[in-house]
């Protein structure tokens, strides 16, 4: 079990890594659970996820607001939503990623009638519903999926929309973003925090997205 005090909150999140493990640098647990077929990224909490937990605890404007997550991973970011009393509809393409958000959901929540936990691949993605909010942490490495994600953006967000994405200022990252330029949004940088996390550390950058038009 991991724990993180974020803002004077203990969130306790349960994680398929062994407690052996559990201390060892992102890096090296991703790759000691690696297989040949998959990169299983969502056992571990990076520090994109750590830093926008933080922001969203500091914000009032997340309460009552239907707000999706894309990659929650293993929920922090879910549960720190679910402490701003949001609406929440967190999404992976992992299903297990997805059963242990729900339970860590409910550990720190107490229930889950505020959030579904629902599969999406970004490149099918089965959903036409509007939000008010989308955010994410630490999803823009892989650049053969900007042009799907950015296609999500474009079906779930409207004018009114906020986007927040946290990210360790990746070079693809950067990639990304000139993209995004072209393709009818606008951002700015909101936040620049430096964490150590598990004795790394790392500079993430939180960016407000708004679709224009």
């Amino acid at each position: 079990m991991l724990t993180f005090e974020i803002l004077g909150r203990k969130i306790f999140i349960e994680s398929p890594v062994a407690p052996v493990d559990s201390d060892k640098a992102v890096d090296d647990v991703i790759e000691k659970y690696s297989t040949s077929e998959n990169l299983p990224f969502w056992i571990e909490v990076w520090p994109s996820a750590v830093v926008l937990s933080e922001f969203i605890l500091t914000r009032d404007e997340f309460e009552n607001k239907k707000v999706l997550e894309l990659g929650c991973g293993l929920g922090l970011t879910s549960v720190a939503l679910g402490l701003k009393n949001a609406v929440i509809t967190a999404t992976d393409c992992e299903m297990m990623a997805l059963q242990y958000a729900r339970r860590n959901y409910i550990r720190n929540i107490g229930d889950g009638k505020n959030a579904r936990f629902v599969y999406l691949d970004w490149k099918r993605p089965l959903i036409s519903e509007k939000f008010d909010f989308v955010v994410g942490a630490d999803i823009t490495y892989e650049r053969n999926l900007f042009k799907d994600l950015i296609n999500v953006l474009k079906t779930v967000m409207t004018s009114q929309s906020i986007c927040y994405l946290a990210d360790p200022n990746r070079i693809a990252s950067r990639e990304f973003f000139e993209i995004l330029k072209g393709e009818n949004f606008g951002f700015e940088t909101v936040l620049k925090k430096e964490i150590l996390h598990k004795g790394t550390r790392t500079v993430v950058l939180i960016y407000r997205i708004k679709k224009l038009g």
